[in-house]
């Protein structure tokens, strides 16, 4: 994959973040063979190379996807194979395969093809996961009247982004007590206090693709980057433009 051909959408994500990630130390790096080899087991990149094989098996065109019945699930694994590389993108449509040989690639290109596929848990809205009847609830208010909900897209929006910079400086993990807080500071209490009320802890929703995707573990009532999710954290912010220090681990 030519990673020449991946620019990140303006503005970027982390740009509310560049002063305090240009003040961070030097963040440690797995070598390229653990990355390599945690990224070829990927259950969600090899769900996407087989949908993008799939797609070229039966003659999908540029025109043909992503298809109008398509499931919210498929969506999200065709947004995926997109992402990593194996769809081409033509015109605001999914174009046939680019000869997906996942996972058979050198240990470079497999960690590159999982930063690339990372864009979706980034770029995902949070308030997607909101309950219809809060949605709802939002748009038949008075937006003037002193009781009024917030507006949730402005509050949650770069939520993903900033858990990661958090994370970022807090290289062992940190407590999820902590990271929630950290989360409703950035959305303001209010707006985290209103989502919980309605449908319970915001942060579970929110890390949900993490997890998924393999960009942080949630263990014993603490969350960590893993490897993979600290590379691929670097690459975007990187990728920005940003500032970060890094070493790499041999191997």
């Amino acid at each position: 994959m030519d990673l020449d051909d991946f620019e990140p959408p303006a503005p970027g994500f982390f740009d509310l973040h560049a002063d305090v990630l240009a003040a961070l130390p030097p963040v440690r790096l797995a070598g390229g063979r653990v990355l390599g080899a945690d990224a070829r087991q990927s259950a969600a990149l090899r769900r996407a190379a087989e949908y993008a094989r799939s797609a070229q098996d039966l003659g999908y065109g540029p025109d043909d996807l992503p298809r109008a019945d398509l499931s919210e699930e498929e969506g999200t694994v065709s947004s995926l194979a997109a992402s990593a590389g194996f769809l081409e993108v033509e015109e605001g449509f999914f174009a046939t395969p680019r000869g997906v040989a996942w996972p058979d690639v050198p240990d470079a290109e497999a960690v590159e093809t999982w930063a690339a596929g990372m864009y979706g848990a980034l770029a995902g809205n949070v308030t997607d996961r909101l309950q219809t009847e809060l949605l709802d609830e939002l748009l038949d208010q008075d937006p003037d009247d002193e009781d009024a909900l917030p507006n949730f897209n402005d509050a949650f929006h770069g939520l993903v982004p900033a858990l990661l910079v958090t994370l970022l400086r807090a290289p062992g993990g940190m407590p999820l007590c902590e990271l929630r807080r950290a989360a409703a500071e950035h959305t303001g209490q209010l707006s985290w206090d209103t989502v919980a009320t309605h449908q319970g802890d915001p942060l579970t929703p929110t890390l949900e693709p993490l997890v998924e995707y393999g960009v942080v573990v949630v263990e014993d009532d603490a969350v960590r980057l893993t490897p993979l999710g600290l590379h691929g954290t670097v690459f975007h912010i990187r990728n920005e433009g940003h500032t970060v220090g890094s070493s790499s681990a041999a191997g």
